[in-house]
């Protein structure tokens, strides 16, 4: 549900005077603030700074600035398949990448139908000759690739969920804001304050701070397989709640890139590893 309001809050938060600088300082200042207090009595943990960098480049930094992109320039429905149903795809890409090896012939059958399923998505931006729209699910690709980087970082670290959700938004913030401060248009106290406060309470509470707890806590109880497979409910959560909240149509395409993408994932994370 927490990545699912993610999607669609944030796609809320375009149609607004915010933008993406705005909506990023917010997640980052607020989280960074709220979970100040767990760095401070912690500190880095036995970390070398470059791991800590590191670990908020993939799971705050480069994770959150890519998703808004994408969000920016995608429906709500690509934002959820390409970032949460494709985990399970740059998961195994990451793990072969670093010598891990080829997973089974199930598991690469599961993650050829993802495979199918993105090219499904990426069909409305090819018949429609929308360069946005392709540029956008290169956005939300590279967003999943930084949270399975992150996922198997922060595993072989091996940090308590608290203390590494606090090193995410504390470094990000540090590294963030500073930027922010200096980039000229800022929409931020132009906005409504409905719609700050709205962006506040999920990108900064809900999203930059409890959804990395909860995510991290729940690989190390029950493995991050197990916890994958929870999040193949992502995309068809968020298109019936951005159906309903906010009003955007699916195309067949889309729903059969949902469909595939879904199946897909079941059938890798399923499959003997």
């Amino acid at each position: 549900m927490l990545f699912a309001s993610f999607v669609v809050v944030s796609r809320a938060g375009f149609a607004t005077a915010l933008a993406l600088p705005d909506i990023a300082a917010l997640r980052f200042g607020i989280s960074g603030l709220l979970l100040a207090p767990v760095l401070v009595r912690h500190g880095l943990g036995g970390l070398r700074i470059g791991q800590a960098i590191g670990l908020a480049v993939l799971g705050g930094l480069g994770f959150a600035l890519s998703a808004y992109a994408g969000f920016s320039l995608a429906p709500a429905a690509h934002g959820a398949v390409l970032i949460h149903g494709t985990l399970a795809l740059t998961t195994a890409f990451l793990i072969w990448a670093g010598g891990g090896g080829l997973p089974g012939k199930a598991r690469r059958a599961g993650l050829a139908i993802i495979v199918i399923g993105i090219g499904a998505m990426a069909w409305d931006g090819l018949s429609g000759a929308s360069a946005s729209l392709l540029a956008g699910d290169a956005c939300l690709l590279l967003a999943s690739l930084c949270w399975s980087g992150y996922r198997l970082y922060v595993r072989r670290l091996g940090l308590p969920a608290v203390h590494a959700a606090a090193l995410v938004a504390a470094i990000s913030a540090l590294l963030f804001l500073p930027a922010y401060a200096l980039l000229p248009g800022k929409m931020l106290w132009a906005a409504q304050w409905q719609d700050i406060l709205l962006q506040g309470a999920f990108q900064g509470v809900l999203i930059g701070a409890l959804s990395i707890f909860v995510y991290t806590r729940a690989v190390a109880l029950l493995g991050a397989s197990e916890v994958s497979v929870f999040t193949a409910t992502v995309p068809v959560i968020t298109v019936v709640a951005a159906f309903f909240l906010l009003a955007e149509v699916p195309t067949a395409a889309t729903l059969a890139g949902v469909a595939l993408v879904t199946g897909g994932m079941l059938i890798a994370l399923r499959s003997p590893r």
